[in-house]
């Protein structure tokens, strides 16, 4: 029977230590998660946290020191399970005198594609990545962000059941970004599992169902954005043509935003009496204003859940 989780780890631990250093130094404390299938699984925490070190125990790159994993129902060491992964490392760096295709065939052939359908697979991932111009062009002449273009295209090549990916962000441009998050969704709806990790929180809130914050090597919360993310207060959309009442209403909110589309967002306390009278306006009652609860952002809970758990670990 399939395994209903495509990650679960229990107990997972990793310690780093020489011995001329007296203590040994926790890399990863006993990290116990289980990832449903169907997930884009975003994994955060500030630099040193361990999320590097739980990805390569993940991929077999190294032994843990306790616990144990299991990945598509499987130990990561089990050599079918491996070619139902794609992984994008940390700073991906690849051989510069390669050219694009020349590059993904090597791994093509590495990954057993049959030599009939490689052309037609590499060139099908270098069009969803948007580089298939780039096809006959040296590595050694791509853009970091051009680097990670063809690192994802790798990833995606052996069309696989669990995509893993480090930092997939960095270097991409804000388009580059919007591009990477359609490929990621389209990973999902092809069936396709994804776990990766990012300091781009704004993105992460956008394109993630689940999420799990890890700081100096210990899981400080883990679940759904619904779950985890408190109400804050009340959103108020207000339609395209009436900035003047988003003007007389702004000095009011705590925050206001104008969307591409002439439409205004303000997020106002909870209670707050201004609210009340909003309701009862002809612009409400015609539908040109709306009222809905307002959660705090990813980010806002990533920085509060860290300093608490730096005032824990100090006191």
């Amino acid at each position: 029977m399939q395994d209903d989780y495509v990650i679960k780890t229990e107990d997972l631990s990793k310690t780093y230590g020489w011995f001329i250093w007296k203590k040994k130094i926790p890399s990863l404390d006993k990290l116990n998660i289980a990832i449903p299938r169907g997930s884009i699984f975003g994994f955060l925490g500030p630099n040193g946290a361990g999320k590097t070190t739980t990805i390569r125990l993940l991929m077999d790159l190294i032994k843990p020191s306790e616990g144990c994993a299991t990945v598509l129902g499987m130990p990561p060491d089990d050599v079918k399970t491996k070619h139902k992964i794609g992984f994008l490392p940390d700073a991906p760096a690849f051989s510069p005198y390669l050219s694009a295709y020349e590059f993904l065939n090597i791994c093509a052939k590495l990954l057993k594609i049959p030599s009939s359908e490689r052309k037609k697979r590499i060139n099908e991932v270098l069009e969803t990545v948007k580089m298939s111009e780039h096809v006959k062009s040296k590595l050694g002449g791509f853009s970091r962000g051009m680097i990670q273009r063809i690192g994802i295209a790798q990833a995606i090549l052996n069309k696989p059941e669990l995509l893993i990916l480090d930092e997939p962000l960095v270097g991409l441009d804000p388009h580059g970004r919007l591009e990477l998050m359609e490929i990621v969704r389209d990973q999902k709806k092809r069936g396709t599992n994804v776990f990766f990790c990012s300091h781009i929180l704004a993105d992460v809130e956008r394109m993630c169902d689940r999420i799990g914050i890890l700081y100096k090597g210990k899981m400080l919360c883990i679940g759904t954005l619904s779950e985890l993310l408190s109400e804050k207060g009340t959103r108020l959309s207000i339609k395209p043509g009436h900035d003047n009442m988003a003007k007389e209403l702004m000095v009011e909110a705590l925050s206001c935003n104008k969307l591409p589309d002439g439409s205004w967002e303000l997020v106002f306390p909870e209670n707050n009496a201004i609210l009340e009278k909003i309701r009862n306006t002809k612009e409400a009652l015609a539908g040109a204003i709306t009222v809905s609860a307002s959660k705090e952002s990813l980010e806002d809970f990533f920085f509060r859940k860290i300093e608490i758990a730096k005032k824990e670990k100090s006191s």
